[in-house]
């Protein structure tokens, strides 16, 4: 109970309300125009609410837990808890959105996760990944932490580059169709210092896009499969082309000799 406590209080932070803003800004667009039937929202739910803009007519939010909560109203979203992320409760080939906030940096297996959603969304499903991109000025300032022995909350495991998502996501058969940078600003613990640093945003969204503290990636699965054409229709031969045994002829031939 510590823990998550703590772990809301850094996310309340100056600096954690930042990102967090971005990041809803980049969702509420990007959900919006996700059609079908199924969504899920896999981690971060008490503090974003990634599926509030998306029309989809059944909604979950899954957290880590034991319990299994359905809501009564089937046009409000569903709170689902699992003991994973690698066993998600949905079929195979079902799900139409995946949201995963966070989520793939804070598992210790994030390939295995990014596998189990790969299997419950159907072809052409949309997943959207966020991330803290360690190619930054936080990644910086969190490797400076580390290098004097220093834990950070937005690091508390390493941070996956985009570099090694988007191997992952090709060997899945996944096609990466819009990707976002955001939150230029360096780490800060007051409001009057993030204020200060106000003119990073549109400098480097301009002129260094792929050093934002913050990443959004949106894939779509394919399903490539094999599709048979029929058969090669075949022109009849013509007979004075027709290849004729070589024995016939030698035979006539010996025939001739004999008479």
């Amino acid at each position: 109970m510590t823990d998550i406590k703590l772990s809301n209080q850094t996310w309340q932070s100056v600096s954690g309300c930042y990102v967090t803003a971005w990041t809803q800004s980049v969702l509420d667009v990007w959900v919006a125009d996700a059609f079908g039937f199924y969504a899920a929202q896999l981690g971060q739910t008490d503090r974003i609410a990634a599926l509030s803009q998306n029309r989809c007519s059944d909604r979950w939010t899954v957290e880590l837990g034991e319990k299994v909560h359905l809501g009564q109203d089937r046009t409000e979203i569903m709170k689902l808890e699992v003991g994973d992320y690698t066993v998600l409760p949905f079929a195979s080939d079902s799900m139409d959105l995946v949201v995963l906030p966070h989520t793939l940096e804070n598992h210790p297996d994030p390939h295995s996760v990014l596998r189990e959603v790969y299997r419950v969304l159907r072809p052409e499903g949309k997943m959207i990944i966020t991330g803290f991109n360690p190619f930054s000025l936080w990644g910086a300032q969190a490797a400076l932490r580390l290098k004097f022995g220093k834990k950070w909350w937005a690091y508390e495991r390493e941070a996956l580059h985009v570099r090694r998502l988007k191997d992952w996501l090709k060997l899945l058969n996944c096609d990466i169709v819009q990707g976002k940078y955001g939150c230029y600003a360096p780490y800060v613990k007051t409001q009057i210092w993030l204020n200060r640093w106000a003119w990073l945003e549109k400098a480097g969204d301009r002129w260094w896009g792929m050093a934002g503290a913050v990443y959004a990636i949106m894939a779509v699965k394919k399903v490539y499969s094999p599709t048979l054409v029929g058969l090669i229709n075949e022109k009849p031969v013509s007979l004075p082309w027709r290849a004729q045994p070589a024995l016939r002829g030698h035979t006539e031939n010996n025939r001739e000799m004999h008479e």
